[in-house]
């Protein structure tokens, strides 16, 4: 999988695409797997900033918690059904805090880590649900791959070049 962001000539904007992947090391790419997201910040903190043209645009932690609620709710559902589980309604809540002073560089950067609070979420199930099936859902969220990503620590390598 992968994903490429394109600066929009302001600051903090870009559109980012996401498009062709492998499966078993064949990779699929066609027109339908073409995805665009806007990334910004919310509009009234592009006013703080005293940006032109102040929009609402999805900030990228925002897309994170959406990704980690997303994932849960495949995670749960994909085998609660293989599994026998009545699943018949998910809700799923992500949430954290966040100081962008990391961001801005107005705190050091080997503090970075310390910008986002604990992620914290809150799955609730409708369904003919038992004790034994609801600790289930509580195993199956662990089996999440987005979950994994972010409460794990995986090794992230990076280069910088000029075009």
């Amino acid at each position: 999988m992968e994903a490429n962001a394109i600066y929009q000539g302001q600051a903090g904007r870009s559109m980012v695409h996401v498009g062709p992947f492998a499966l078993d090391d064949t990779p699929i790419d066609r027109p339908a797997r073409k995805y665009a997201f806007p990334f910004g910040n919310q509009r009234e903190v592009e006013d703080l900033l005293g940006m032109e043209g102040s929009t609402d645009r999805i900030e990228p932690v925002e897309m994170v918690l959406a990704s980690i609620a997303a994932c849960l709710v495949n995670s749960i559902s994909v085998n609660a059904a293989r599994l026998g589980i009545d699943t018949s309604g998910i809700k799923i809540n992500v949430r954290t805090t966040l100081d962008p002073r990391g961001l801005l560089g107005l705190a050091p950067a080997d503090d970075s880590d310390e910008s986002i609070g604990e992620i914290e979420y809150d799955v609730k199930v409708d369904g003919d649900i038992s004790d034994d099936d609801l600790e289930m859902v509580r195993k199956l969220c662990l089996y999440s791959p987005v979950y994994g990503m972010v409460s794990k620590s995986i090794k992230v390598r990076g280069e910088v070049t000029r075009v």
